[in-house]
């Protein structure tokens, strides 16, 4: 089996190893089909086997098992500031001379917001990661289109045929269009760098393993990070070739993980945070869907409110080293799992039989960036009712933390039934470096209700930003426009503003932290508290940042 055959193969599984290893003791421990390296000394190893169980998360660690990401987002320019620059006859802020990356689900590359006037097209190049040849040399999968194939394509009555990367779902094309697109006077639209380069990777969606293992619908989109780790390492390595600057849109989110940062993908960005480089997280739309659970007491009952019958749902429980975490498992006709003491590789199965739902259990330490621990509740065939896992703690104050999956990934109305909507930033928000957006209503200034709140558990004041983000107009494929609200939304409205604050410096004068320090310093404070666990510093203002005295 080759390496492309194996990252596409369905009895291969992918594993994040973020720590570097040397090629021998890689070989012997994993036993690879093959890997490929990433940034930072991490790598991605792929292993011929078709089932995630609880014997190979035990050899190998939860936490090298990829997360699953869903898409973030289901009057801007003035309200953000950009037409106050673009009124300045002084200033010449189109984004000129910088990339612009996203990590989504492809783009229109036909589309008229991303042509120039001669018809050719504004894209460096598209990676699409679900066509099997013809991929990046630092990765064994997809295939790049570069401008001089897709300018070919452009020629042609019908470019799709000659070219035949799409985007089915839209989310791709519509963020690009907002943070890059041209400006169109006819239809009132204009992206915020309309001058810049654009880079586009179009994931993969995830294979089937990770979709049961998680269980995950099967027609909701989803993707696994290792896959959106490879697409940033792209986009940055070619920026970096070119001597660009580059300003990356990642709006994709996931509830899994201990939202501290350490996640793999977080690593990622967080060792990344290198001259001329900006990566922009939406915060996600999590806060007051019912997904988070707080525990503060010494013994606490958690209820999780099933609406109706689902394929099941994931669970994790989070605590910091040192502690120690008894619990139980009630079902909604009663039955018990009995009391259980949280030990390190702790694995075990429960057949509750008046729901015919199956319970899987994995308790341990996540290896990689954090020494937390975590139990996973993995309950397959829901039914209606509510569940109760009864937590007991040796520390007299702890402070755990339990998250549901994002609500895409969860078949009706599952949710704790006393949630706390705080601490909900999606990963890869909640990475140090990352630039987290949330969103509000750029017509009447109200947040968005359904956006993620922070802090972090660890208290990084997440998000940094608030953007434009609720009823958002932009491109859709097929040269349709519309409307689109969300935090990815936000993030793309932000990555364009940091285009144009990337466009005033050379790489060599740039440092990783000069735009959040210029997002912030012309924010508008909003919210009672300041920093806010919804506003962050506050609303962007592009023209007051630039123009900070």
């Amino acid at each position: 089996m080759t390496c492309t055959e194996a990252i596409y193969s369905e009895q291969v599984l992918d594993y994040i190893v973020s720590s570097y290893i040397r090629e021998e003791t890689l070989v012997e421990r994993y036993q690879p089909t093959c890997y490929s390296r990433i940034g930072g000394g991490g790598t991605i190893v792929y292993r011929e086997e078709n089932r995630i169980d609880s014997q190979t998360i035990n050899q190998f660690g939860y936490g090298t098992v990829p997360h699953v990401y869903g898409l973030m987002g289901y009057e801007a320019l003035e309200a953000a500031g950009v037409m106050q620059i673009r009124r300045q006859p002084y200033l010449d802020f189109y984004g000129q001379g910088v990339i612009v990356g996203f990590v989504d689900t492809g783009i229109d590359f036909t589309h008229e917001a991303f042509r120039n006037a001669d018809g050719t097209t504004r894209l460096h190049s598209i990676w699409d990661q679900t066509i099997r040849e013809g991929g990046p040399s630092q990765f064994d999968y997809g295939r790049v289109f570069s401008e001089q194939e897709i300018n070919e394509a452009l020629k042609r009555e019908q470019p799709s045929s000659y070219l035949p990367t799409r985007d089915d779902i839209g989310h791709g094309t519509f963020l690009a269009g907002v943070a890059a697109g041209n400006e169109i006077p006819g239809k009132e639209f204009s992206g915020i760098a309309p001058l810049s380069q654009i880079i586009v990777v179009k994931c993969k969606e995830a294979k089937n393993s990770y979709r049961e293992y998680y269980r995950v619908p099967s027609k909701v989109p989803c993707y696994q990070e290792n896959d959106i780790m490879a697409g940033i390492m792209y986009i940055l390595q070619v920026a970096y070739s070119l001597g660009r600057p580059v300003s990356i849109c990642v709006g994709m989110g996931s509830n899994l993980g201990n939202h501290d940062g350490a996640s793999p993908l977080c690593h990622l960005i967080d060792i990344n945070n290198m001259a001329g480089a900006s990566i922009v997280a939406c915060a996600g739309n999590e806060g007051p869907v019912g997904h988070h659970y707080e525990i503060t007491k010494k013994e606490e009952e958690i209820q999780i409110d099933v609406a109706r019958a689902s394929l099941g749902f994931v669970c994790e429980l989070w605590w910091q080293t040192p502690g120690s975490v008894s619990f139980d498992v009630i079902s909604p006709g009663g039955s018990s799992l009995g009391l259980t003491r949280a030990e390190d590789g702790l694995q075990r199965q429960k057949r509750f039989p008046i729901e015919n739902t199956n319970l899987e259990i994995r308790t341990g330490r996540v290896q990689g960036q954090t020494r937390d621990q975590v139990i996973l509740f993995r309950f397959e065939d829901t039914k209606p009712g509510v569940w109760k896992i009864i937590v007991t703690s040796r520390q007299e104050y702890p402070h755990y933390h339990m998250w549901l999956p994002i609500t895409q990934f969860l078949e009706g109305e599952t949710v704790f039934t006393r949630p706390n909507p705080d601490t909900t930033i999606c990963e890869p928000g909640n990475a140090r470096n990352a630039i987290t957006i949330s969103a509000y209503n750029p017509v009447n200034n109200a947040f968005y209700a359904q956006a993620s709140r922070g802090f972090t558990p660890n208290g990084i004041i997440k998000p940094d930003v608030t953007a434009p983000g609720v009823e958002i107009f932009g491109p859709y494929p097929r040269e349709q426009y519309g409307t689109m609200t969300g935090t990815s939304v936000a993030a793309a409205v932000t990555t364009g503003i940091a285009a144009l604050f990337l466009q005033q410096f050379s790489v060599a004068e740039l440092n990783g932290n000069i735009v959040p320090e210029l997002l912030i310093r012309g924010a508008t404070p909003r919210g009672e508290e300041y920093p806010s666990r919804e506003w962050g510093y506050g609303t962007v203002d592009a023209y007051a940042s630039i123009t900070f005295e």
